[in-house]
């Protein structure tokens, strides 16, 4: 199976030639257009034996659909066409079984191969700064592919380095990386009053994607409810 990453960074879109067998595993509303080659199923959480329920909830809980868009080809020389949900830009992840990642709310959008994709409880932590209280975790071996509002930024971090990002342009990073809530200031009065607030500190080894833009701002209980869910 091959894949092009086209019209970056804005309007971006994934396009997938599949041969017989071939499969993509997406978000649901994610798709623009395919051949009539493909079949499309809809699966509850990764579709595993014995698994599909569980896994399917716990995405939920990560703030992804409970279920997912398969597309199989039935025969050589099929295309498929995803889109992200915003106008922003798409990053493939190649994941070789080592490195294991987190997302937050709305960062998935599709894979390939033979990906496991789970919660990970984020704490309070998580529910205040506004990426929800769980996260998804990825293993195992395939490509990802992450979707963004804006363009993407990468950064690698050495052992023990720190960086920190507002909350709202967090999209992955690896589960080496620990972080917690800090304020963006000194104090609290100059954290709030010149509008940055509480920001996310990460401590490496590992890495770190995030966004240029943040997704616009919603009401209270709007927030309340995403940060739960």
């Amino acid at each position: 199976m091959d894949f092009e990453i086209r019209h970056a960074p804005v309007f971006t879109v994934v396009e997938f030639r599949l041969n017989e067998s071939d499969e993509v595993v997406a978000q649901p509303d994610s798709m623009i257009s395919f051949t009539p080659g493909i079949q499309v199923t809809a699966a509850v959480g990764q579709n595993q034996p014995g698994k599909r329920w569980s896994t399917g909830f716990k995405s939920l809980l990560g703030g992804e659909s409970f279920f997912r868009a398969v597309f199989r080809a039935k025969r050589n020389d099929q295309s498929l066409l995803l889109a992200p949900e915003n106008q922003g830009d798409i990053l493939p992840i190649e994941l070789n079984g080592n490195e294991h990642l987190l997302l937050s709310r709305g960062a998935y959008l599709a894979h390939i191969g033979d990906c496991q994709i789970d919660a990970k409880y984020g704490g309070i932590k998580g529910f205040v700064s506004k990426t929800g209280l769980f996260l998804l975790r990825v293993t195992g071996t395939g490509t990802l592919f992450c979707q963004s509002y804006g363009a993407i930024i990468q950064r690698t971090l050495a052992d023990g380095e720190q960086f920190l990002i507002d909350n709202r342009y967090v999209i992955a990073f690896s589960d080496t990386v620990t972080y917690e809530l800090v304020k963006a200031s000194k104090t609290l009065r100059e954290s709030f009053m010149s509008g940055e607030g509480l920001v996310n500190r990460y401590t490496g080894p590992g890495r770190l994607f995030y966004q240029t833009r943040g997704r616009p701002s919603v009401g209270f209980l709007t927030y309340i409810f995403n940060a739960l869910t």
